[in-house]
């Protein structure tokens, strides 16, 4: 079964490459959604993952930034599934294969975090993004999990909202084993672990549930490590009350 998945996977992949290559000059910003939403949807189907979404909504239409806790390289595909977003992302997620062209076609805004001073420069990209009308995508913990908690938060990205005071949206992220519905570590991509690591150990312990819990809108704050905190507080909030999951 994990043979006929890696087969499957191949030539998701090259669909992708392609259609991000060939098809997204040609079409429209909407179109360009469409695509990756229903790309990320198969890309789920054949990992066997099943999302559910709970709490509150994203509104599409207009500007946010979506703060989110992170644990795999799947969740920017979990998250595309549900609603198509743009990301920041780490500098080296550029440099992968096919899913770094991929990124960058989706207009991924890449953060180093090794350059001094290049938060600033992100934010002002989010700011600018905002006012496009974008919906902005952060994992402020700076790295991932194996999603049996929460890391602290970095505020520094937080400071686009205290700019523009757009809302900011708490979304708690987990796995869980449809089998035990117990929090999985499978997906995790952590430490020195490889993305083929990652891929194999998901689909060795599929089928998987992710849930996405959405928290309610955080509005009119100044601070931006009061809001850091507060949206922290909020997605640990929503992963005890709905799965059990500790700090």
């Amino acid at each position: 079964m994990i043979l006929i998945a890696y087969i499957k996977l191949t030539f998701h992949l090259c669909k992708g490459f392609w259609i991000v290559l060939w098809t997204f000059h040609q079409v429209s910003d909407s179109h360009k959604k469409k695509y990756v939403q229903n790309w990320c949807e198969q890309l789920l189907d054949i990992f066997q993952v099943r999302l559910e979404v709970f709490g509150g909504t994203i509104d599409g239409q207009f500007p946010a930034l979506v703060v989110c806790n992170h644990i795999s390289w799947l969740d920017i595909h979990v998250l595309n599934a549900y609603l198509p977003l743009r990301f920041v992302a780490k500098k080296e997620v550029s440099t992968w294969p096919i899913f770094g062209v991929m990124a960058k076609k989706i207009r991924t805004i890449f953060i180093d975090r090794q350059t001094k001073g290049d938060s600033r420069n992100i934010t002002n990209t989010i700011v600018e993004a905002f006012k496009e009308g974008d919906q902005i995508c952060i994992f402020p913990e700076g790295t991932s999990s194996d999603g049996t908690k929460v890391l602290p938060f970095h505020s520094s990205l937080f400071q686009s909202v205290i700019n523009t005071q757009v809302p900011c949206i708490p979304v708690a992220i987990s796995y869980q084993s449809d089998k035990t519905k117990k929090i999985s570590t499978a997906p995790a991509f952590v430490g020195e672990m490889s993305l083929l690591q990652s891929i194999h150990s998901t689909l060795r312990e599929s089928p998987l549930v992710v849930r996405l819990d959405i928290g309610e809108s955080l509005v009119g704050m100044s601070d931006r490590k009061v809001l850091s905190d507060k949206a922290r507080e909020v997605i640990l909030l929503l992963r005890m009350e709905n799965n059990g999951a500790p700090k």
